[in-house]
C-alpha cells in the first residue's frame, strides 16, 4: 500500500471511529445495552488512527500538539473501559471478600459517571490540538 492510500485508509478509519465513538457516547445516556460496545470499538479505531499518524517535522509546538492528540486518544480509550464499570461497581458492593481500603478505592474509581470526566478531558485535548494544529499549518504555508 503506497503512502497516499495508507493516509486515506487511516483518515477514513479515524472518521468512522469518531462517528461510532459519538454514537456510543450519546446513546449510553439512554441505557442502550450496546452503547458501550459501539463506543469502545469507535475509540479503538479512533485511537489507532491517532497513533499511526506521525509528525516528522521539527517544530516543538507541533510536537507538543501531537502529544496532546495522542494523550486525548488515551483518555477516550479509558472512557470506553469506564463505561463497562457500572456492572463492576455493583459486583464490588456485593463482594464481602474485598478489603476496606481497596473496596473504597475501587468503588470510587468505578462510580457510575466517572466516564464523563475522562471523555471531557479527552475531547478537550483533541479539540484544542486539532484547531491549533490547523492554525499553525495555515500560518506556515
Amino acid at each position: 500500500m503506497d503512502n497516499k492510500n495508507k493516509a486515506r485508509f487511516i483518515e477514513s478509519m479515524t472518521n468512522i471511529g469518531a462517528i461510532m465513538l459519538l454514537l456510543g457516547a450519546v446513546t449510553y445516556i439512554t441505557k442502550w445495552d450496546s452503547a458501550p460496545y459501539y463506543y469502545l470499538v469507535g475509540s479503538l479505531m479512533f485511537a489507532a488512527g491517532q497513533f499511526s499518524d506521525r509528525y516528522t517535522g521539527t517544530d516543538p509546538i507541533m510536537k507538543r500538539l501531537r502529544f496532546q492528540q495522542v494523550l486525548g486518544a488515551c483518555f477516550l480509550l479509558v472512557t470506553g473501559f469506564l463505561m463497562f464499570s457500572d456492572g463492576l461497581h455493583m459486583r464490588l458492593l456485593e463482594n464481602p471478600a474485598m478489603g476496606g481500603k481497596l473496596n473504597h478505592f475501587l468503588l470510587t474509581v468505578t462510580r457510575r459517571n466517572n466516564w464523563i470526566v475522562t471523555l471531557s478531558i479527552g475531547a478537550l485535548f483533541e479539540l484544542y490540538s486539532a484547531f491549533r494544529m490547523d492554525h499553525i499549518s495555515k500560518k506556515q504555508d
